[in-house]
């Protein structure tokens, strides 16, 4: 591992995404951990070595806000983003994107659905929508549709999404050339809004993947 190696924690809910979204990271490069057990992340994880903290949407909202502020007290460089949805590519997404930076030219219209990409070089641009249907609730089961892949030329293209992309719990990336962009096109199911808003969830599986940072 190099000094440049990016140290990230994600703090969710569900098993399955956790692990998904650490063996992903892990692949691309980035000291990836992740935990469910919210009470023992200051006792099971150093966080004066940690870059980027990553909340899932069902932490409940008082227990982020108290996480916050221990985790920056102890280490004031970290930073924090939150998850747009439980789908393990979309928080791999979002962690390039965090360190990365945003695709330029790259905007959702919502109205229309309709991704626009404007760029003044030939690039080859990948758009995948993704999505995630809860059977049995609430664990995620993730779907994913590649909606565009190839080289565009310099300019604008608008790029469709299909009817295959859902109108709820539905998001996409945009790649182009090294970049990714995630946006949320779709508002989450009302059960989940609900849910993620009380702590009274039903119980996770357990789950704590601990990587040495170094």
């Amino acid at each position: 591992m190099t000094n440049t190696t990016k140290r990230v924690l994600i703090i969710g809910r569900s098993a399955p995404v956790l692990l998904d979204a650490v063996s992903i990271l892990r692949e691309r490069g980035y000291a990836a951990n992740a935990t469910n057990q919210v009470a023992r992340v200051l006792d099971d994880y150093d966080m004066r070595e940690v870059d980027l903290v990553i909340f899932g949407g069902m932490v409940p909202p008082q227990a982020k806000e108290a996480l916050q502020a221990e985790i920056r007290d102890l280490n004031p460089n970290v930073s924090f983003t939150q998850g747009l949805g439980g789908i393990a590519a979309l928080l791999a997404a979002q962690v390039k994107e965090f360190f990365d930076g945003t695709t330029p030219g790259v905007k959702y219209d919502a109205d229309n659905r309709v991704v626009r990409v404007t760029h003044t070089s030939t690039a080859r641009v990948v758009v995948e929508g993704l999505w995630a249907t809860f059977e049995p609730f609430p664990e995620p089961v993730p779907h994913s549709a590649i909606i565009a892949d190839g080289v565009l030329a310099p300019g604008e293209h608008e790029i469709a999404i299909p009817d295959e992309v859902p109108e709820q719990g539905s998001y996409i990336t945009v790649r182009v050339a090294e970049r990714v962009s995630a946006f949320q096109i779709g508002e989450p199911p009302q059960s989940i809004k609900r849910l993620a808003t009380t702590q009274s969830a039903p119980t996770p599986e357990p789950v704590a993947t601990q990587l040495p940072w170094q």
